[in-house]
């Protein structure tokens, strides 16, 4: 008789034993993830708005509701995916906004406000982040929270979440925002850099992801520990 043999890949193992907690996790990450991800687009659309470009409004994107703000592969399919799977490795991203600098208010170079509103997304992310830890301390200095937080209570995800898309998004790389940022500051002058970026610069960005010494981890380490030491003064 022949014999037959099923080979399981790990992750593949991971989603057949996921239990209620796990999706309860999960369905926590996604919801903190959407939340953090909408903000941060509506600021660019809003930052634009200002400068006078009305194209994110004209395509409704000058909106705290984070559904226009979603990507259906970023935002939802890739994260609960991640989330579920057991990997250790959660992101995600929302839909671009579509900005055009020609139509910005002539007080500044284009350049210039296009660093605007690429710094307007992760600025957001930032105030989010310290608007959740003033919340904590309200709370923990009220006894509504007493102890340590989970690393998966909701508060603590979405505080978290907001130090990783701030300082995430702030690498100078393309497509990330501090790409855009990094372009403002070298100017015109340095144009063959900026465009050295734009061609390789994902590729870059998956090198710092995935392969050893795994950089981006270093980079966002001394945040992550930072933002914890703050937590444990309030809690």
């Amino acid at each position: 008789m022949a014999n037959f043999h099923i080979a399981l890949n790990p992750a593949l193992v991971a989603f057949a034993n996921i239990t209620a907690q796990d999706v309860r996790r999960a369905g926590v990450f996604l919801i903190c993830l959407v939340l953090a991800i909408g903000v941060h687009e509506f600021a660019h659309a809003w930052t634009a708005h200002k400068l006078g470009d009305r194209t994110p409004e004209a395509q409704g994107r000058l909106t705290l509701n984070p559904l226009p703000h979603a990507d259906p592969i970023g935002t939802l399919l890739l994260p609960v995916v991640l989330a579920l799977s057991g990997t250790g490795m959660l992101f995600g991203w929302g839909k671009p906004v579509e900005t055009q600098p020609r139509l910005y208010t002539r007080k500044m170079t284009m350049r210039g406000g296009m660093a605007l509103v690429s710094f307007a997304g992760p600025l957001s992310n930032l105030l989010l982040a310290i608007a959740t830890f003033g919340v904590i301390a309200g709370l923990s200095a009220g006894g509504v929270i007493t102890g340590r937080l989970d690393a998966f209570h909701p508060l603590r995800v979405f505080y978290s979440l907001n130090i990783l898309l701030f300082v995430f998004n702030l690498i100078p790389v393309h497509p990330l925002d501090g790409g855009k940022i990094l372009a403002w500051f070298m100017g015109p002058k340095y144009q063959h850099v900026d465009d050295f970026l734009r061609r390789y610069g994902f590729l870059i960005l998956v090198a710092l992801i995935f392969m050893p010494p795994h950089l981006l981890s270093i980079i966002l380490g001394p945040f992550f520990r930072w933002g914890n030491l703050a937590l444990d003064l309030v809690l």
